[in-house]
């Protein structure tokens, strides 16, 4: 018995919604931790005092960000998409320079001193979770963009290959299934 069309593609999207609802989960959970390991160590990393304030406004603009995209994902006025689609563009823009910002503070002192009292001293956990938040976020959006560039050649290459029997040569007419058929007297 064959499955019916609509039950394949159905489990596919399944996985997808599923796996995107776990990502989800985790990077709530990680954002908050971001913010209460950044209040509970604020004044614990000497070396960069930036480190436990950019765990803090990390994890607030990403759960802001992700409040505001169910939001908008969950009301049917014109008014609200619009405002919230603005509010995520800016929040993008700013977490992304935050991203910068939060590299330019993290990787310049690593590594740092784990003991208390020493001149290079940061919070072991507070650092660690801070750098490796930070690589994986770069990571990420490195893979994204080689994939995206990928995926545009692929799609150019696509295009150009396909383009030679998308337009028509001087030769064929409109209709025509092969190059090689002429037109007859009627067919015009």
């Amino acid at each position: 018995m064959n499955p019916s069309p609509d039950g394949q593609i159905r489990p596919r999207g399944a996985v997808l919604v599923s796996s995107l609802v776990v990502v989800n989960m985790i990077w709530w959970m990680l954002m908050i931790a971001a913010i209460g390991l950044g209040l509970t160590h604020l004044k614990r990393c000497p070396v960069e005092p930036n480190i436990p304030i950019y765990l803090i406004v990390l994890g607030a603009t990403s759960l802001l960000s992700l409040s505001l995209t169910y939001t908008m994902t969950n009301r049917e006025g014109a008014r609200v998409p619009n405002l919230c689609s603005v509010c995520i563009c800016i929040l993008y823009l700013f977490s992304f320079s935050w991203f910068i910002a939060g590299s330019i503070w993290i990787y310049p002192v690593y590594p740092p001193n784990y003991i208390p009292g020493i001149a290079r001293y940061c919070h072991m956990v507070t650092y660690q979770f801070a750098f490796v938040i930070t690589t994986l976020v770069w990571v990420v959006t490195m893979l994204m963009f080689v994939c995206g560039c990928c995926f545009a050649v692929l799609t150019c290459c696509q295009t150009v290959i396909a383009g030679s029997r998308l337009v028509p040569s001087r030769y064929s007419f409109y209709g025509a299934t092969s190059d090689f058929q002429e037109p007859i007297g009627g067919d015009v």
